[in-house]
């Protein structure tokens, strides 16, 4: 189906699909491209990540503790921290399985699975015909994953962007403004140093500061593209891999399809759906745990921007920053239900696609094997969150009952 020329031009025109993707992750010290030295090497900015996020949590504990009778404020600061957790736990995360995602990205650039139906490779007279069709789903899937992304993207950066300018800007208008020395310099995220408090903007400890709570921005936003991002990528071409499938199999008993090699199509779909099954449990396995902490503590984070966005209508700034979060915060949990739902929902099809086939016509031994994964493909798949729920509709459905339940409790609680 495929020479080596096509396939070099299927990865190229795939990797521009997701190439942003790519370098945001090379930008978090991640490589999810072939493996070398010196990319192996970029691991030490993860760390560097990390153990600066990590010490900026003091900060914002800090911040916190001294605005304990603001509201407001607190809601803001905790707000900011548990984002900052969640891309912590992920960037720990990314140190042990960014070989694992590299090999299944490969395999989604190059349409390994694809490649390796044997319906294409044993001369069967509708080859073409059901190339095309292949053909279409996937480019279809490709567009769906670049569309997501670059909203992903944009929704991400912009709310960084707004914590970060926002910090540099008033900072650089009041150091022009002649600042007094015990000035209390603006951070990315709400923080305060208190052993730094009559430093002002005062060189290295401002600088420290900065370089602190940018760390934390940075990668509350950026990390999440990243590591969700991948998600898009490979749960939406699972989807095209599964149609491919479901498409494979209402042709079986196609009239173009040879009457005395039904049973080896038959065999053929049988194979690829057992491909496609372990590629979604690996998915499934990698996913499993981690997104535990970010559904939790998304909850929450949803809850408290309710009310950032409610103390909002007075101050437009505030309003404006809550609706910008509330897009790529609100986004980072839609992408994993929508997209699990969309998976499962196709997964559904496959006995149905089985049964509606003339099969009634056929051999016993085709009978058979048609019984037999009829019973298989039963059963339904879904991506799990950890061992507590699935990622489906209902669960973002109750995720926001949730959080509207929060948001009412912090606005009693300020009144």
């Amino acid at each position: 189906m495929f020479n080596e020329i096509e396939v070099k031009l299927l990865t190229k025109r795939n990797y521009k699909k997701i190439k942003e993707l790519i370098r945001i992750s090379f930008s978090l010290g991640v490589n999810l491209t072939s493996p070398s030295k010196f990319k192996d090497s970029l691991r030490v900015i993860n760390v560097i990540l990390i153990v600066s996020s990590l010490i900026s949590m003091y900060a914002h504990w800090c911040y916190t503790v001294r605005s304990i009778t603001d509201i407001p404020k607190i809601a803001e600061s905790v707000c900011t921290a548990f984002q900052t957790l969640i891309s912590v736990f992920k960037m720990i995360y990314y140190l042990f399985i960014q070989r694992r995602l590299y090999v299944l990205l490969n395999k989604a650039q190059t349409h390994e699975f694809v490649r390796q139906i044997e319906i294409f490779h044993t001369g069967f007279p509708m080859c073409e015909r059901i190339k095309g069709r292949v053909d279409k789903i996937l480019e279809s899937s490709w567009k769906n994953i670049n569309a997501q992304l670059i909203f992903y993207i944009c929704c991400c950066v912009a709310i960084i962007s707004n914590y970060f300018l926002m910090a540099v800007i008033v900072n650089i208008y009041n150091s022009w403004n002649g600042a007094p020395p015990n000035y209390e310099p603006m951070l990315p995220f709400p923080s305060y140093y208190p052993f730094w408090q009559d430093k002002g903007l005062s060189f290295p400890y401002y600088h420290i500061e900065m370089f602190l709570g940018t760390c934390a921005c940075y990668i509350s936003g950026i990390c999440a593209v990243s590591f969700d991002g991948v998600f898009i990528v490979l749960c939406v071409h699972a989807v095209g891999l599964v149609k491919v499938l479901i498409m494979l199999i209402e042709n079986s008993t196609a009239p173009d399809v040879p009457k005395e090699r039904r049973v080896e199509y038959l065999r053929y779909c049988i194979y690829q759906y057992q491909r496609v099954s372990e590629y979604m449990d690996e998915l499934r396995r990698i996913y499993k745990h981690i997104s535990l902490s970010q559904f939790m503590l998304s909850m929450l984070n949803w809850g408290i921007v309710l009310f950032q966005m409610g103390v909002g209508l007075v101050n437009l700034m505030t309003l404006i920053r809550m609706l910008m979060y509330i897009s790529a915060a609100g986004y980072e949990i839609v992408l994993y239900c929508y997209n699990g739902q969309r998976l499962t929902t196709e997964c559904e099809k496959i006995p149905y696609a089985f049964f509606s086939c003339e099969w009634y016509n056929e051999s016993e031994e085709f009978k058979q094997l048609l019984g037999m994964m009829i019973l298989r493909t039963s059963r339904n798949f879904y991506f799990q969150i950890s061992w507590f729920t699935t990622m489906s509709l209902p669960t973002l459905m109750s995720m926001i009952r949730t959080s509207g339940s929060y948001f009412l409790l912090l606005r009693n609680v300020a009144e």
